[in-house]
Formats: structure tokens, sequence, C-alpha cells
């Protein structure tokens, strides 16, 4: 959920039913027990059933990335964008 302030507004204490029922938000699928993760880039779904698996991996890919040096991430991410941008047949 993102807001558009800095001071939030009490919402009622009240629930909508049904609970713990499949929702659709933004055409996504989300079951009870899925993990929703937001930032200024996007929003995921993660299905409950593979939040392990799916935090093990972030936490894999965080380690990995903490020994790497700002100059060494942009040389592969610019290698990376390049290679997207030859497989959709732009040139540089």
């Amino acid at each position: 959920m993102f807001g558009r302030g800095v001071v939030p507004i009490p919402g009622a204490k009240k629930a909508v039913l049904p609970l713990n029922e499949r929702v659709r938000c933004g055409g996504v699928a989300v079951d009870p027990g899925d993990v929703v993760v937001a930032d200024e880039d996007g929003v995921v779904v993660v299905p409950g059933a593979r939040r392990a698996e799916v935090l093990a991996g972030a936490r894999e890919r965080l380690a990995r990335e903490a020994g790497e040096s700002l100059d060494a991430w942009e040389a592969a991410h610019r290698a990376r964008v390049d290679e997207l941008l030859r497989a959709g047949g732009f040139q540089g």
C-alpha cells in the first residue's frame, strides 16, 4: 500500500468480509498467505508456498552483492542492458 502523505489518517476498525479468500489486485490473484512486496519500482506477489525459497534466494543475492563494488555493479548492469538491447535488435 502506498500513501501520498506523511501523516496517516487512522482507518476504521472494521473488516471487509469474507476474510482469507482470493482477491484480484491489478489483475493479479493474491491468495491468503501470499507475500506482497512493493517499492518505488513496482509490486510483486510471492505465492505463500514459495516464500522460503524466494527469501533464501534474496538473501543469497544480497550476500553476493554486498561484496561487489559500485563500479563492478555498474559494469555488469551496463553489460546486461547492452545484451538485452542487442537481443531486441537494437545496435549501439
